[in-house]
C-alpha cells in the first residue's frame, strides 16, 4: 500500500469524509468496470459499486493491510456483484460437476488480437455465470481456487464451468468471425 493510500485509510477509520471521497475517487473507475463486467448492466453496476463502497467504509476497521486496499475493495465489489446476480440475475453457479473431456475445451483462449468492443459485446451475451467466471479469470486474474471461493462452488465445478464458458465463448466468436 502506498503511503498516501495508507494515510487515507487511517483517516477513514477515524470517520474522515474527505478521505473517504479521496479513496472513492481513486477506485471508482476500476471498481465500476469490475462490477459492470459481472452484472452486465450500467445502472445496476453503479448501484452495486455504491453498495460495495458503503460496506467497505462501514467495515474499514476490519482492513488489516495484508493485501493492498485496492485488492480488498475489489474483493468486496466482486462479492457484491455476485450477490446481485444471485438475487436478480439468472445466475446458476451449481453447474453439473462432470468435466468435459474434449481437448478443445481445455485450451486457453487468446483474446488479445480481437477488437475489444466486439469482445465486450460477445461477453455480454453469455450467461451470467459464464460471463462472471471468464471475467474473474481473464480480467481480474484470479485462479481456479480463488474463483471457486468467490463463487461459492467447488474447485472441480469452477474448472467445469470455465470449460463450458470457453466453449460458449469460442462458439460466439466463431459465429461473429472475429478470431
Amino acid at each position: 500500500m502506498n503511503p498516501k493510500e495508507k494515510i487515507l485509510v487511517e483517516q477513514c477509520k477515524k470517520g474522515d469524509i474527505k478521505a473517504m471521497n479521496a479513496l472513492y475517487d481513486m477506485y471508482y473507475k476500476p471498481l465500476f468496470n469490475t462490477a459492470y463486467r459481472i452484472v452486465n448492466d450500467f445502472h445496476f453496476a453503479e448501484d452495486v459499486m455504491h453498495e460495495a463502497f458503503i460496506k467497505a467504509f462501514q467495515r474499514i476497521h476490519s482492513f488489516r493491510g495484508e493485501a493492498s486496499f485496492g485488492a480488498w475493495l475489489k474483493r468486496i465489489i466482486i462479492n457484491e456483484s455476485l450477490q446481485w446476480i444471485k438475487k436478480y440475475g439468472n445466475f446458476n453457479a451449481h453447474e453439473d460437476e462432470k468435466m468435459f473431456d474434449h481437448a478443445e475445451d481445455h485450451k486457453e483462449l487468446d483474446l488479445r488480437d480481437n477488437d475489444p468492443k466486439e469482445m465486450l459485446k460477445i461477453l455480454r451475451s453469455l450467461k451470467d455465470n459464464y460471463r462472471t467466471i471468464l471475467s474473474l479469470y481473464y480480467m481480474e486474474g484470479y485462479d481456479y481456487e480463488e474463483i471457486a471461493q468467490i463463487m461459492g462452488i467447488s474447485y472441480q465445478n469452477a474448472r467445469t464451468m470455465m470449460s463450458r464458458a470457453k466453449s460458449a465463448l469460442r462458439k460466439l466468436i466463431n459465429e461473429n468471425k472475429i478470431l
